[in-house]
């Protein structure tokens, strides 16, 4: 059976360095303000989707000595300097037209010696492969900062590609495909980002009948626990929640947890980061169970006048932030002392000198609902990127592994 992909195709493998020549980046240049030099690429411009962007480049003026070093449509280039050996290696390909172009220092061109043989958007998938994304990043030398020793990677690494043009056309096609639905449900999600901000600023804004009310007077913050720390437990860590939500949760015994672990959590209580507060990293607990809170985390248990859910989002207001990172002390790990945090003042809606509880809950119904939408179209997204990462194994690495048995070779 023939099949659209190319699995059927003759697979050739073949040293990076017996395809092509390398060219260096241009340093010590100044960035040209008024646009009128070349587009210069630096490395941070190198994007995961193997395009560059016209809008992000960079201009310099070259001189007639430099011109060797010009990229030209159809090169591969690579990041030779990063903070992190995965992205050490991170390779681009000029795919699209931007006319004379030129590198910085932090990337290396490699021009092939025959263009004809490889098709640009399958390569930009190829080295993104998840193979040989390890690969490349073994080559990485260094600690605080990451390198690409060239001649090695030209000498030792070795990747398989199908001969035939039309099959490496058919593969991008389909990893092409998958990237147009994902990037058409990241613009859905992004809009409905932009709208959850924008009502959040509109139903939070103080209004006729709110009142100013210290945060220490909503809850009790950072109540004693009720019972001791349990034997064993899930563990809320500063690294555990990323965008209000809960990522992992491991049970630890208490023998083994840090020292900061002290909060016990009850269901509906807020949890707001204090380190490095502009993160934004907090949460509201919906469950029941054993869990407790590092003392990174302020936690919030709010008193019967007061919805916490209306409070969590308050919490997330630019003012309040903005309060907030006034108060903060230090510089690598800004922190808000519970004091402090304690004293600042939000809006609250009141009805006959009381909380209007009814309303809160409202609005706070109302930015659950946006944050519903949010969570269905990302559990989209994430089944997406799940099916393309399935498509990249099967089309670029699982056919190889028929074939050849050591992809990666050390001469």
């Amino acid at each position: 059976m023939e099949y659209a992909d190319g699995h059927n195709e003759q697979w050739k493998t073949v040293k990076l360095g017996d395809l092509g020549n390398s060219f260096s980046g241009l340093s010590g240049k100044t960035i040209d303000d008024f646009g009128e030099g070349k587009p210069f690429i630096p490395y941070m411009n190198i994007f995961s989707n193997g395009r560059i962007d016209p809008n992000k480049l960079e201009y310099v003026r070259i001189a007639d000595n430099e011109h060797q070093n010009r990229v030209e449509q159809g090169d591969w280039f690579f990041t030779t300097s990063s903070e992190t050996p995965e992205e050490v290696g991170m390779t681009s390909v000029l795919v699209d037209d931007i006319g004379e172009a030129y590198l910085n220092s932090f990337c290396f061109g490699f021009r092939l010696y025959n263009k004809q043989e490889f098709d640009p958007e399958f390569v930009s998938y190829l080295f993104r492969s998840e193979e040989l994304r390890k690969k490349i990043s073994l080559f990485a030398q260094g600690s605080t900062r990451y390198n690409l020793p060239k001649q090695q990677m030209f000498d030792k690494l070795y990747f398989s590609y199908p001969e035939s043009l039309p099959a490496q056309r058919r593969i991008a096609a389909i990893l092409s495909s998958a990237d147009k639905v994902i990037a058409s449900t990241q613009k859905v999600i992004a809009k409905y980002k932009q709208m959850k901000q924008g009502m959040m600023e509109d139903l939070l804004k103080p209004k006729e009948g709110w009142k100013m009310v210290r945060l220490g007077e909503v809850g009790e913050i950072n109540p004693s626990n009720k019972e001791p720390i349990p034997n064993q437990f899930i563990y809320i860590d500063l690294e555990s929640v990323v965008a209000g939500k809960l990522l992992f949760e491991n049970y630890i015994l208490k023998g083994n947890a840090p020292s900061r672990a002290q909060r016990l959590v009850d269901k509906n209580d807020v949890l707001y980061q204090t380190v490095r507060p502009y993160q934004r990293n907090n949460y509201i607990h919906k469950k029941q169970g054993n869990y407790v809170a590092s003392t990174g985390y302020a936690l919030i248990r709010c008193y019967d006048d007061y919805e916490p859910d209306f409070i969590f989002y308050l919490l997330h207001a630019h003012n309040f932030e903005s309060v907030v990172l006034g108060l903060c002390t230090g510089t690598s790990y800004p922190a808000i002392a519970p004091n402090n945090l304690k004293r600042i003042e939000i809006a609250i809606p009141f009805k006959n000198d009381k909380p209007d509880l009814i309303k809160q809950r409202r609005i706070a119904a109302i930015l659950s609902g946006i944050d519903a939408k949010i969570a269905a179209e990302e559990k989209v997204l994430e089944k997406y990127e799940k099916v393309k990462k399935g498509l990249m194994e099967r089309l670029l690495e699982e056919n190889k592994k028929k074939q050849y048995t050591n992809l990666y070779a050390s001469n």
